[in-house]
């Protein structure tokens, strides 16, 4: 899941380079907390490694599931302060639900196959 998660943290990169480019530079700042679950997820696998010799009763596997669901709290949380800048009360609820919910959805993928219940 490696190679995924840079895939879509390159595409998050070049989609704001593109939107920003265009002129709108609130909606191009918007979609880059995108790509913190799928970079937290890419960082957590060293991290987690040299937190293991550190703390060696806590297993590598859960330093990884931690920091995952860590980098989605902190997504989250920039969404909702990035949708103040939303034009109307529907734009700033579709943006909140589409974000959050691709943020979720991709964590629940990365948590299972970090470790499979």
């Amino acid at each position: 899941m490696i190679v995924e998660c840079w895939v879509i943290v390159i595409l998050i990169l070049a989609m704001t380079v593109i939107i920003i480019r265009r002129g709108t530079f609130s909606q191009g700042i918007a979609i880059l907390p995108l790509a913190l679950v799928p970079f937290g997820y890419v960082i957590a696998g060293p991290i987690s490694r040299w937190m293991d010799g550190i703390f060696p009763s806590i297993s590598s596997d859960l330093f990884r599931v931690s920091f995952t669901l860590i980098a989605l709290v902190i997504a989250c949380v920039l969404f909702g302060m990035l949708s103040g800048n939303m034009g109307g009360k529907a734009a700033r609820r579709a943006y909140m639900f589409l974000c959050g919910g691709f943020s979720v959805v991709l964590s629940i993928v990365l948590v299972y196959s970090i470790k499979p219940f």
